[in-house]
């Protein structure tokens, strides 16, 4: 099997490496990565500058690129690019960092899930929820366990975020699970030169039920969850009708 590897830490971090590093004894990988960190980039794309792409050795069990661009303009330009490899899934992450909840919305790493969706890829967004040091070779083992068996039931285009607990828990096993609301203390703080800088801690949020992401992975479950970036609310929409314009 095929496989484009990307994340939005960089092509060096080590939650990539470890995954490149297992899924290549098995399968073709390809990893294609921005040049640094671009994490909460969401979605973004390079316009209106040219992007560097530069070919780096990593390891020799796979082939990889660094360009200067976003995580989404990275799997845009393998699919337009590199069109002989032609990659039967994309993986992203491991993140260096939970990508639960609302986290979603400003998440590089499920970006490149997306966007490898908009190319008719089966995508997989890989994210650690750790307060600390990760053990990546340890997430890395579930990995190709997961992509093992979510493949058998996944269609076209389909993507799946998957999280894992903080390293210091034990798992307790994979849970399917919505997406919950996760809250933080946000806070803009002044340096010295004058500008601010966003800091802030997780709190609670007692309106998430106790079978979301953001909640069970506080136990030490793995959660997987199925997304779609059709953000359209179909409810209200039935609800709606032109005349009002009228």
């Amino acid at each position: 099997m095929k496989i484009l590897i990307s994340n939005d830490d960089g092509i060096n971090s080590k939650g990539l490496i470890a995954i490149a590093d297992k899924l290549s004894k098995n399968n073709e990988v390809l990893v294609v990565a921005p040049d640094g960190n671009r994490s909460a980039i969401s979605h973004s794309l390079t316009i209106g500058r040219p992007i560097k792409i530069n070919k780096v050795h990593i390891s020799d069990n796979f082939t990889s690129y660094a360009i200067s661009g976003t995580p989404a303009d990275c799997v845009k330009m393998a699919n337009i690019l590199m069109p002989d490899f032609k990659a039967d899934i994309v993986v992203a992450g491991i993140n260096k960092g939970h990508n639960i909840g609302s986290d979603i919305l400003y998440s590089g790493t499920v970006a490149i899930a997306c966007e490898a969706s908009f190319f008719n890829n089966i995508s997989f967004a890989f994210s650690a929820y750790s307060l600390g040091e990760s053990d990546f070779s340890l997430y890395a083992d579930y990995v190709e366990k997961i992509i093992s068996k979510l493949l058998p039931i996944s269609s076209v285009g389909c993507v799946w975020n998957i999280n894992f607990p903080d390293v210091d828990k034990k798992i307790l096993g994979v849970k399917f699970a919505p997406l919950g609301k996760h809250l933080y203390s946000d806070r803009y703080v002044k340096t010295l030169n004058g500008e601010y800088l966003l800091e802030g801690e997780i709190i609670n949020n007692d309106e998430n039920s106790k079978d979301c992401d953001v909640e069970l992975i506080k136990m030490g479950y793995i959660t997987v969850t199925p997304l779609l970036f059709n953000k359209t609310d179909y409810n209200k929409l039935s609800e709606l009708n032109s005349d009002i314009f009228k």
